[in-house]
């Protein structure tokens, strides 16, 4: 680059012999590595002394000296000049750093991350300017081609997708081994035999068990970067159906920290589990609540001690306190629900949600809004993972219908476990009725063990409760009665004396 400040002078001066002359351009110029010579070198003589204004160089549209009086404050010396006229080593040149990623330049060899490859400065005599990023192969959890593509043709796809910072950085591997955490179900427990769902009932187009059970319905949790989705989606279940079938007197947080660190039978807790061995036990053993034992695992992806053997002797939770509450809640035999949509439908509306399996591709991370359907965008990974290691399991908990490009589609709605920020809130809604990811292949319900003298006793609590609301509100509507009747009278007394 070639930076030129020109100062004109056109006055006439004395030259020290008295002669009159036209002063030469004063240029100051500094010349940047891309003006490269030679220029001094070329002439004979090289240099001239004191002030020859013959002595220059042609240089881009104007001319650069060899001359003595060239070498003042303000040079217009040839870029050559002080090599070779004064002898002085040329300096060295300037930095380049040819190679840009997000505002920032990096010099040929350095390194940066994108994403979740690490990537050199190089030569690469396909680029512009000579020079490219050499990056790793490897496939990323999040892939931006994949993100636009989608977007691009919502019509096509049904869905938008989107980046999350959580996700960013990871690779593909990273991702099913840290955020999934479901194993396949083996055969025989695939296999076991479906329960009868009896329902004569036409069931609605449309279904939220939120609102048909308000409050008793567990939100979203965050499973972290600890592959316990197998815990999330088993606790939460179990607390759905105690809360339901208890009618609101159980409303409870179970704990799958207690889950993922006291289930050894066959489990690999943040390394993935099964549910089959999960549902043995809570059915055996039971676990307490999230704020008697709290979730840890997500933070620091360990399993942890288990802490809760004697939960129920002690009265002492884990998360320091001392209680005379309950502290164990288990649950029945799991039972499996046919892949028919309609038993699926029916065994949601009646008994509330169900537990499902299913494979996740690389594109469902990226899901942000609309009705998933695996697009076939993505890249496909290098790793090979063991099959059973790619699945998740998750809450269907209603169901629906959706227009989109005059066609109508119909979804499941489910509860993840990634978060609120995930998602439509933390929730998805899947294709229904083609087995989507095989959403249908493996679906489960469950009875809550509720204990009748557990349930009295909580009911009791609810009613002393809504029995001190009702007292406050009715001292609330007393006391502004009483205002109104006493500022009444102070209107009336005022009227009198006036």
């Amino acid at each position: 680059m070639v930076f030129i400040a020109l100062e004109i002078t056109v006055a006439f001066s004395e030259r020290l012999t008295g002669v009159r002359s036209l002063n030469r351009p004063r240029r100051a110029i500094e010349w940047g590595p891309d003006i490269a010579g030679p220029f001094c070198a070329k002439r004979a003589p090289r240099c001239c002394p004191d002030r020859l204004d013959e002595c220059s160089v042609p240089i881009l549209d104007t001319l650069c000296y060899c001359d003595d009086f060239c070498d003042r404050e303000r040079s217009d010396c040839c870029p050559d000049f002080q090599s070779v006229c004064r002898r002085r080593p040329s300096p060295p040149p300037p930095i380049r750093a040819p190679c840009e990623y997000n505002g920032r330049y990096y010099r040929q060899n350095e390194q940066v991350k994108i994403n979740c490859n690490l990537c050199r400065c190089v030569r690469d005599i396909t680029s512009t300017n000579g020079y490219s990023f050499q990056c790793g192969n490897n496939v990323c959890l999040i892939q931006e081609d994949v993100i636009d593509t989608v977007n691009k043709y919502p019509n096509k796809y049904g869905w938008q997708a989107s980046n999350y910072s959580q996700f960013w950085g990871l690779t593909l591997e990273e991702g099913r081994r840290y955020r999934l955490g479901t194993n396949k179900p083996d055969e025989p427990v695939i296999n076991m035999s479906n329960i009868e769902v009896l329902n004569d009932k036409s069931l609605p187009r449309e279904f939220d068990s939120r609102k048909k059970w308000p409050g008793w319905v567990h939100g979203v949790r965050d499973q972290g970067n600890c592959a316990a989705s197998w815990a999330f989606s088993t606790t939460a279940l179990a607390a759905d159906r105690l809360s339901i079938e208890s009618r609101g007197a159980m409303v409870l947080d179970l704990s799958p920290q207690n889950l993922l660190s006291c289930s050894d039978n066959n489990q690999g807790g943040c390394l993935g589990g099964n549910l089959d061995s999960a549902w043995w036990f809570l059915r055996h053993r039971g676990v307490t609540t999230e704020a008697c034992y709290p979730y840890t695992s997500g933070v620091n992806g360990k399993n942890g001690t288990c802490l809760a053997r004697d939960l129920q002797r002690d009265r002492w939770c884990p998360a320091g306190r001392q209680t005379r509450d309950k502290l164990i809640y288990e649950a029945t035999p799991p039972y499996k629900i046919s892949s028919s949509v309609k038993d699926i439908m029916a065994e949601i509306e009646m008994n509330g949600p169900v537990q499902a399996t299913f494979r996740v591709q690389d594109d469902f991370f990226m899901y942000r809004s609309g009705v998933y359907k695996y697009s076939r965008t993505g890249s496909v990974s290098a790793f090979q993972e063991d099959d059973r290691m790619l699945y998740h399991s998750v809450r269907i908990i209603g169901w629906g219908e959706e227009v989109i490009s005059q066609r109508l589609v119909r979804y499941w709605l489910c509860a993840n476990s990634w978060g609120t920020a995930w998602g439509e809130g933390g929730y998805f809604r899947i294709v229904r009725g083609s087995n989507e990811c095989e959403i249908e292949s493996f679906v489960l319900g469950v009875w809550g063990k509720v204990e009748a003298d557990t349930v009295l006793r909580e009911l009791l609590n609810v009613f002393r409760a809504e029995r001190l609301q009702a007292r406050t509100e009715l001292e609330r509507s007393r006391g502004r009665r009483h205002l109104r009747r006493h500022r009444r009278r102070q209107n009336k007394r005022k009227k009198q004396k006036s």
